[in-house]
């Protein structure tokens, strides 16, 4: 199954998956017509040449397939009727290409009515494994090829092997997924003569392809686009399996097939745990040592869904660095010591281009507790899909650099700071994206500023000399305005409301010491996003800042569109962009002129984060469907699924904004609220933990408001709400969610959030 089929007019790339119904081979006609020949009807095959009678065997038991002879050239008929010995008709049949080389090799051993199982003729060998061996083989009847597993043949064949290769049958049959290979058939064939052999097969879909190990063995690692689409369809084949109680305890590299046009097939589910049955022995290690979980190792009966989890990353972890993340020794007690009491590389110490978190999603995979990883393949493979949405693609990453100079393409970032140790923190956290530069006081930072203007600066309050709002107030008479060099001012001492009114003042955001990395790491690049785009040596116009009376049309048109198209897929109500306009502008009036909340007295911002608002559940449309309208409650397995829609959506408006965040203002600000909207004021939300003003300012905002306008619509799982109750429940039955200065905001201005939802 893991090799290129040659192509042939018998290449079945569309092949059809049901069942065959036809008859055995001992049914079809022996009584062939062979006029090149001179055989009539009971003509025998005694009184024949060798080589013609044996020609005459492979005809009658369609080793040789009787309409591919009457298609050959009577002229090469005419010489093959002459043929005396029996090597040269098998050459000759070879370059005819009537047979194959592995059929050639097998009848000279003697061996031609191995070639015939059931209604299926061997072609060639695909594959070796402990249970049996895969051939390339084709229905005598609708000549449709197909990958053929045939158990080993053995002199003791117990029936619990039987039972185990049965099995494996069964379980492949029972799952009907584009990215699991499909069974059909099954059979067992007896030779006929003396001893009558029995073989015992089943019948797959025969994919071309190439196998995972095979494709970066010879390629190299995958770039982390491409291995984090084809896990995404690994996962979601492990998500079916695991759905019907399947744990198949094999995935590794050499069990993934990958086709020329970027499908994966899961193969080989010959070990795989059936929900009702064991049949391992006590003691005997089931799987590939350098793929297979901890607990596997120690004991296979007991193997959960998550140990499949493991051997995903683990298989992931070959596919971005060309290494096995255990390598065996060839000593198995040695290898499985090691897999027991270390750890492999991370996968960003053997290859530093790969995405700090596509390198910590493989790390959790391969956590050795089971608790730690994630906890199902249907989460990972949400996860997954995030990641495919804003990874650039290796063939297109030229054009889009080709918009950006290509030495500040990474974003520059000036750090400013005169403690050593925060300074190490945020270069660690940002040296890997960005370049960066460091300054340990403000007169150091202006004379660099003004040598070579950074597209970030990030400036603590309290440096020695000139503080920090005094730098930045010298950098903004100098002409450095926001357009071209974006500000964050940190403090550990002073007060958030004071930091948001130096904010408003000069700089462009603020983040109060200590922070939690991943908000430290969203406000960077939510202000580089920010930053004018620039093309060779000269600066690209900006579009002028809009006013109190300019609307961001590009924002409005992208949230229209992603409302439509979540209120097309029942995932949203109808009209429900206005809707949440409306409600953002509302609140920004309520809440007080004070603190961070003066940005929203800006009539700029306000009008931007009310034309953005609507895409806070973009991420939506990239979790499964069929979770998201369940009628029930929903597991913990499936609100992890739905709660990755925060980090699918924040990746795709990051994504867009990277190649047009310079033509639609504000996709900065929708990717924080898409990915914060769901945080709590207690620090008990997702996706990141934030806890009160480590939210940022707008998502506290759009949170409030999607909650009104999810309680007063009808879900799948309750009713809709009246205002009343919807007022009750947000102001005094949800301690701990929200803001409560937005809460209180929301209160005063209650009966209009009414009118507005009755659309007046």
């Amino acid at each position: 199954m893991a090799m290129n089929p040659p192509r042939n007019r018998n290449d079945e790339r569309h092949r059809v998956r049901e069942a065959p119904m036809s008859p055995q081979v001992d049914e079809f006609p022996t009584d062939l017509e062979l006029p090149a020949i001179g055989l009539g009807h009971g003509t025998m095959e005694s009184t024949m040449p060798p080589a013609q009678a044996l020609l005459a065997r492979l005809l009658s038991a369609h080793v040789l397939l009787p309409e591919a002879w009457e298609d050959v050239p009577p002229e090469h008929r005419d010489v093959l009727s002459r043929i005396t010995s029996s090597d040269m008709l098998l050459s000759k049949l070879l370059a005819l290409q009537l047979l194959t080389r592995y059929q050639v090799d097998t009848i000279r051993k003697g061996g031609a009515e191995d070639l015939i199982l059931g209604n299926y003729r061997l072609l060639d060998v695909l594959g070796q494994g402990g249970m049996g061996t895969v051939y390339r083989a084709e229905h005598v009847l609708l000549r449709r090829q197909v990958a053929l597993k045939v158990m080993a043949r053995s002199t003791d064949m117990s029936s619990r092997l039987v039972t185990r290769f049965y099995g494996e049958a069964r379980a492949v049959a029972r799952l009907q997924h584009p990215h699991i290979v499909t069974c059909f058939d099954a059979g067992r064939h007896t030779r006929t003569g003396a001893g009558g052999q029995t073989r015992d097969y089943f019948v797959m879909e025969l994919i071309p392809g190439q196998d995972l190990f095979n494709l970066v063995r010879d390629g190299g690692p995958l770039p982390p686009l491409r291995a984090c689409d084809i896990f995404r369809q690994v996962s979601d084949a492990l998500a079916e399996a695991h759905r019907h109680g399947l744990v198949h305890r094999d995935i590794k590299p050499s069990n993934v097939l990958v086709t020329s046009d970027g499908q994966a097939k899961v193969l080989d589910f010959g070990l795989a745990r059936l929900p009702t049955q064991q049949m391992t022995e006590p003691g005997v290690v089931l799987g590939t040592i350098g793929y297979m979980a901890p607990e596997q190792a120690r004991d296979p009966h007991s193997v959960d869904h998550r140990a499949d989890l493991f051997s995903l990353g683990a298989t992931l972890y070959w596919a971005l660095t060309g290494r096995d993340p255990y390598p065996e020794s060839g000593n198995p007690i040695q290898d499985l010591h090691r897999r027991f009491t270390t750890v492999p590389l991370p996968v960003r110490r053997v290859r530093p281009e790969v995405p700090a978190e596509v390198s910590d999603l493989v790390a959790r995979l391969m956590e050795p507790d089971p608790e730690m990883r994630f906890p199902s393949a249907r989460t990972v493979s949400a996860a997954l899909t995030g990641f495919t949405l804003w990874l650039p693609n290796a063939s297109t990453a030229g054009s889009v650099a080709s918009h950006r100079d290509p030495e500040t393409h990474r974003g520059r970032v000036l750090l400013v700071e005169d403690d050593p140790s925060v300074r190490v923190l945020m270069c660690a956290l940002l040296q890997d994206q960005y370049d960066v530069r460091e300054a340990e006081d403000g007169e150091t930072a202006l004379t660099e500023i003004m040598r070579d203007p950074p597209d970030l600066a990030v400036v603590d309050v309290g440096l020695p000399g000139l503080s920090g709002p005094e730098l930045v107030e010298k950098v903004r008479a100098a002409g450095l305005e926001s357009d071209r060099m974006k500000v964050l001012i940190t403090s550990g001492e002073l007060p958030a409301e004071a930091l948001g009114g130096l904010s408003v003042a000069s700089a462009d955001d603020f983040i109060s010491k200590p922070f939690a990395p991943v908000e430290f790491l969203s406000r960077v690049r939510a202000l580089l996003m920010r930053r004018s785009s620039r093309s060779g040596d000269s600066e690209v116009l900006v579009a002028p800042p809009v006013t109190h009376c300019t609307r961001p049309v590009a924002a409005e048109t992208l949230s229209l569109t992603v409302s439509r198209l979540l209120a097309e897929t029942q995932l949203a109500a109808d009209n429900q962009w206005q809707r949440m306009s409306r409600y953002v502008r509302t609140l920004c009036r309520a809440l007080p002129d004070t603190g961070a909340y003066r940005q929203l007295k800006n009539d700029q911002f306000a009008e931007l984060l009310a034309a953005v608002a609507p895409m806070y559940d973009i991420g939506l449309l990239g979790v499964p469907r069929h979770t998201l309208l369940k009628p029930g409650r929903l597991d913990a397995s499936e609100r992890s699924v739905v709660q990755t829609h925060c980090s699918i959506g924040a990746e795709v408006l990051v994504g867009v904004a990277q190649v047009y965040g310079g033509e639609v203002q504000g996709l900065d600000v929708a990717a924080e609220v898409a990915r914060s909207h769901h945080e709590r004021w207690d620090g008990a939300g997702y996706p990141d933990g934030l806890q009160g003003e480590e939210i940022p300012l707008a998502a506290r905002v759009v949170s409030l408001a999607a909650v009104y306008e999810a309680l007063r619509n009808r879900r799948p799982h309750r009713p809709p709400l009246n205002h009343a109750q919807t007022v009750k429940l947000i102001a005094t039955q949800s301690e701990g969610e929200f803001d409560p200065a937005v809460v209180a905001a929301f209160v005063s201005v209650a009966p209009k959030f009414d009118q507005i939802h009755q659309g007046k």
